[in-house]
This record gives structure tokens, sequence and C-alpha cells, in this order.
């Protein structure tokens, strides 16, 4: 490659990361429909020059989305292997939502509008749609794969283990908006309110299977779980029912 080309792309790549960075402190300060005049001044640039470097808003809003779930996304996956009680181990992802959330209300509230929790895996070139939706959702498969880690026989039955973090997803992604509209309770509140919650429903699920955990007592180590959770079916199934799911709960706040 000429080495006037190296030059123009690290210009372009550098312009890119500087737009993004002002289209995020943009939506922190303005709210999730923070607009293009906005995002530009913030660069530093003309309105029109936003778009040499993305094909439209929603291109640049998909950007902006990608990145800061990337970033929350690393930080919850950090914790998913914790040792400690089944309190701990459900706590653990929960408080890094919440305090990530308190601290980017606008962005957070950017994500989940934008539907980014489940719609962010960078497509890549040539895939299909069907391809882009299995990579979309593959962290939410994770999160299924982490509590087999702990309890094996948690997604012994695949299709009822999905049902189970796409409810306690889809909850905790709206407890968080509404407590970030009315701030009724502490962050640590909310915390404690949503890992009691959601281990009523993980206890449930434990109960039919014939599993009894003490939610205090210690538990073993995470083992390693076979890679047939990760299907593409799966995957695809997961995706659609998350939807619905997250439009039921949403709906009754």
């Amino acid at each position: 490659m000429p080495a006037g080309q190296c030059a123009n792309d690290s210009v372009s790549l550098a312009r890119r990361k500087q737009i993004l960075k002002a289209a995020r402190a943009a939506i922190e300060e303005y709210g999730p429909d923070a607009l293009t005049g906005q995002i530009a001044e913030r660069a530093g640039l003309a309105r029109p020059n936003v778009y040499r470097h993305f094909d439209s808003k929603d291109d640049l809003d998909l950007a902006v989305a990608r990145s800061a779930y990337r970033e929350l996304r690393a930080e919850i996956r950090s914790r998913l292997d914790l040792c400690g009680s089944p309190l701990d181990v459900i706590r653990a992802p929960i408080a890094v939502q919440v305090i990530w959330a308190d601290s980017h209300p606008n962005l957070y509230r950017f994500l989940v509008s934008r539907g980014s929790f489940r719609l962010l895996a960078s497509p890549g070139p040539g895939r299909n749609s069907g391809q882009r939706r299995v990579a979309r959702h593959d962290f939410a498969v994770e999160l299924v794969a982490a509590g087999a880690r702990y309890v094996p026989r948690f997604a012994e039955n695949p299709d009822a283990a999905d049902a189970i973090v796409i409810g306690l997803t889809a909850l905790t992604q709206a407890s968080i908006l509404v407590w970030l509209a009315r701030r009724t309770e502490t962050p640590n509140q909310l915390i404690e309110r949503l890992t009691a919650q959601n281990w009523l429903i993980v206890d449930h699920y434990l109960g039919e299977i014939g599993i009894h955990i003490d939610p205090a007592a210690p538990v073993s180590r995470p083992t390693q779980v076979s890679s047939k959770l990760m299907t593409a079916d799966r995957l695809l199934a997961h995706a659609e029912l998350e939807k619905v799911a997250f439009k039921e709960i949403t709906a009754n706040f």
C-alpha cells in the first residue's frame, strides 16, 4: 500500500475516533437523541464532515453503541467467574451494570433504546442476516454457559435455561431504566433488590429440576461446560425470545 494511502487511512481512523468520542459526550449531555449538529460541534467539525466518516446517523449511532456496549460487556464478563455464594455470583454482574448506568445514565438509556444489548456484535463483511443475529446474541448465551459452570445441571434443559436468562436480562435492564428516571433507591439498594429478585427466579428454576442450594453458602469454583450450548440455532431462538420478553416487561412500567 502506498505511503500516502497509509497516511490517509491513519487520519481517517483518528477522525472517526474523534467523532465517536464527541458523540458519546453529546449523548451523555443531551440524551439518547443527541443531534448530529451537537455531535459535530463537540468534535469541532462542520456537520457535513461527520458523514465523510459515517454513512448515516444510524451508522454513527451503531458505532457509538457498539463501543459503549463492548466496554460494559467486558466489565460484566470479568465478573462471571467470581467465587463466592450464589448471591455473590448473581450480585456481581448486576452491580457492574447498575454502577455503569449510574455513571453513564444517558448512554445506558441510549444502549437500551437502540436495542443495543441485543444488536451489537459487528456483523462483518459477507454475513447474512441470520449470521448477524447469531453474532449479536452470543453474549446472552454466554450467561447461560456461566450458570452451567457453577451448577452443571443449570443448562441441561437449554430452552428453560434460555428463558431464565432472557427474563432476568429484561427484568434487570427495565428496572435500571425505571430507577434512572425515578431515583427512589440508592444504587446499593437497587443492586440488592435486583439480586434478591434474580435469585428468587433462579432458585425456583433450580427447585423444579431437583436442585436446592443455600444462597449464602460458597459455591465451587466454576468448571468448563460443553461448547454445544453455543449453537447457531440456539442463538437465533434466544434472540427472538429476548426481544419479546423485553417488550413485555417494559410495557408494564
